[in-house]
């Protein structure tokens, strides 16, 4: 466990952040490897059988990651103010609680794959691989509940590097059960559901065996695990609008693509690739906002409202800093990271690819700054702000993208996203300017503005 309550704040978050990056690039090849092993050992259709499952999974894992991210601030913000047994009543009430709301939506998710891969307009010769994944992943998804509740639980006490050493694991046993059930047992895309989900299921009961052993607080047996119905209250109230503001990029990305694939084939390719591209560069950036979430919890919760606004300046400012120099490849060099995933022949895809990243990574600083903001708003427990962020940046955004369409062409899709970042800034700023955030602390401490 890490105590954010003392010590240089930019060191105490960068150093916690680090694990967090890593484990993100094993995120990243965990969530690619069923894609690459299909698409190479079983043929086109299966590939594009788990992508046409990938929004649908996608989005369920967002509901799922923001509600226990919102677990995750309360347990940094209870671990601050030393109310250890009132984290045990948290930690055992969202087990309980979350248990059973996921497998109500692991049925109904089950029963309506099919529906909703029809609703996507999923071609018919793809449909039945389609659902047998979904079907499968579906099936694990409390597994999946699992880890993200005890790698947010572990993040909130300060433990960031025991989730990454769990989740290498988990991506490597994810890659030889995918090889086994594909290759040697003839499984297809059902196999490499089957992986993904055992995988996790290990990773699980690894969190399990090492909060028991290690984390007294978090060690729970049959007769803990019931509802304190005012801490269900809490978790929801913090954990709902982190879902929807998770969810908000899964909805927000299907608008998008749409108007992506008006401009063709070969912008939609450029897309698909630059997309790819944007996604690794942003893990720095997400993983030092979601480390600055937990440093401000733990030193609200303590009460110490003075760390947290000076601590939350300097780490938002080396955000920027670092967000600069990792702009200067896709500034500079756009046509090498587009030919990682695009053959130099495609020149057009190539060129729209260099057009969009050139323009995007320009204003990426904008991207830290809202990340950075995001973060600290969670972190103090104002998780409306938070939410309503996204929200602004979202419809700013989309809408911004379809008026711009007619003069600027393919350029909308890369120019809209700084106008809605720049939107939801405005409303951050004169939020943390308004000092409201000083009374959002879930904890017995007095909070108010120092």
């Amino acid at each position: 466990m890490k105590d954010m309550t003392r010590g240089n704040p930019v060191k105490e978050v960068l150093l916690f952040s680090v694990p967090m990056i890593l484990a993100s690039v094993f995120q990243q090849a965990y969530n690619a490897v069923d894609s690459i092993i299909v698409g190479q050992f079983v043929g086109a259709n299966a590939l594009a059988a788990v992508g046409a499952a990938g929004p649908a999974m996608f989005l369920a894992m967002s509901i799922l990651i923001g509600i226990t991210m919102g677990v995750q601030i309360i347990i940094s913000q209870l671990f601050g103010a030393g109310e250890y047994e009132k984290m045990r009543t948290t930690f055992a009430t969202s087990i309980v609680s979350l248990m059973v709301m996921v497998v109500i939506a692991s049925i109904i998710g089950y029963y309506a794959s099919e529906t909703i891969l029809e609703l996507m307009q999923t071609p018919p010769e793809i449909l039945a691989d389609a659902k047998a994944y979904l079907d499968e992943i579906f099936k694990g998804l409390i597994f999946m509940l699992l880890y993200n509740l005890y790698t947010s639980v572990l993040r909130g006490v300060g433990d960031s590097r025991t989730p990454l050493y769990f989740l290498i694991i988990s991506s490597l046993l994810n890659v030889v059960l995918d090889l086994v059930y594909v290759l040697q047992f003839n499984m297809g895309v059902r196999g490499a559901a089957v992986a993904t989900v055992q995988s996790q299921a290990v990773s699980v009961i690894l969190c399990i065996i090492y909060t028991n052993l290690r984390i007294p607080m978090f060690r729970v047996g049959l007769k803990d695990l019931r509802v304190d119905f005012s801490v269900l209250a809490m978790v929801l109230r913090f954990g709902i609008p982190t879902a929807i503001q998770q969810s908000i990029s899964a909805v927000g990305s299907m608008f998008v693509q749409g108007l992506v694939n008006s401009f063709g084939a070969t912008a939609a390719a450029a897309f698909a690739a630059g997309n790819k591209v944007e996604s690794f560069l942003m893990m720095p950036l997400i993983n030092i906002g979601n480390a600055t979430s937990t440093f401000v919890a733990q030193n609200t919760g303590a009460g110490q409202l003075e760390r947290v606004r000076t601590g939350f300046k300097k780490v938002t400012l080396i955000n920027v800093l670092i967000t600069a120099a990792i702009s200067i490849l896709p500034l500079t060099l756009p046509e090498m990271l587009m030919q990682i995933f695009i053959d130099g022949s495609e020149t057009g895809v190539i060129e729209y690819g260099c057009l969009y990243l050139s323009t995007l990574f320009f204003f990426f600083f904008l991207q830290a700054l809202m990340f950075s903001m995001s973060g600290f708003f969670r972190g103090v427990g104002d998780m409306n702000v938070s939410l309503a962020m996204s929200m602004v940046a979202l419809v700013v955004r989309i809408g911004s993208a379809y008026a711009l369409a007619g003069p600027l062409g393919y350029l909308t899709i890369s120019v809209s996203q700084p106008i809605g970042w720049t939107c939801a800034l405005i409303l951050a700023f004169w939020a943390y300017r308004s000092n409201r955030w000083t009374r959002f602390s879930v904890t017995d401490r007095e909070t108010a503005a120092q």
